[in-house]
């Protein structure tokens, strides 16, 4: 029996997998200090909680600007960075978002056209994460220049709270997606955040080159599995 041949196609480049890498540690300290903060409550003392406040507020800082780099990467970058990888502008990406939502309605059985970075169904939801990081840095800020007093009865404090709330239902949902795709798909999705290539059958190249002409620009390398 003759076995299938993938090939690894380039996904996505190094800038966008740097930001992506630079923004989950720097938003891994930020939910650490903040389950911290919203778990004990009162009961840290005096020293503990400054020095809880100064990597909460800096790994902000970082996150931050990690975040300003990616959205500003939507314009700039390669097409599969793009904003318009992201927002569902044609009816093919229309169309795998349907394609989707009936896949997970399934139980994840039946097939997905294949995607060279994200999903047409994830993009949105990415769109969605980058508004409310953006809050949340903002509300953050605004936060750490209030006095106690005011801190904490302000609007600030309960924005900041609930978007805390939403970063962690993404956070899980992205990783739980990520995974049953990696199960069913074998894209190498994880992999592919690291040197940039995914992996995709024959005929799966053939459809991803009608719609991303560059590919055939030095974006396939070939391998038999």
């Amino acid at each position: 029996m003759e076995r299938q041949r993938y090939n690894l196609v380039t996904a996505w480049d190094p800038v966008l997998r740097f930001l992506h890498w630079w923004n989950v540690l720097f938003m891994s300290v930020q939910v650490a200090t903040g389950a911290i903060f919203m778990l004990s409550g009162d009961g840290l003392g005096k020293g503990l909680e400054a020095r809880l406040v100064f990597i909460h507020a800096a790994s902000g800082f970082f996150f931050g600007a990690g975040l300003f780099g990616r959205i500003l990467w939507l314009f700039v970058g390669p097409p599969s960075a793009s904003w318009r990888d992201i927002l569902p502008l044609t009816p093919v990406q229309w169309r795998s978002i349907g394609e989707t939502i009936r896949f997970y309605l399934r139980g994840f059985k039946g097939a997905l056209s294949p995607s060279l970075s994200h999903n047409a169904f994830a993009g949105p939801v990415y769109a969605a994460f980058f508004i409310i990081a953006a809050v949340q840095v903002a509300s953050g800020s605004v936060l750490l220049g209030l006095p106690d007093k005011l801190r904490a009865k302000s609007f600030s404090l309960e924005l900041h709270e609930t978007g805390f709330a939403l970063i962690l239902a993404y956070a899980g949902a992205h990783v739980l997606a990520v995974f049953i795709h990696e199960l069913i798909e074998r894209h190498a999705i994880v992999a592919a955040m690291i040197h940039g290539r995914k992996t995709f059958t024959e005929a799966q190249t053939d459809e991803l080159v009608e719609r991303y002409a560059n590919l055939n620009d030095g974006g396939i390398d070939e391998r038999k599995d």
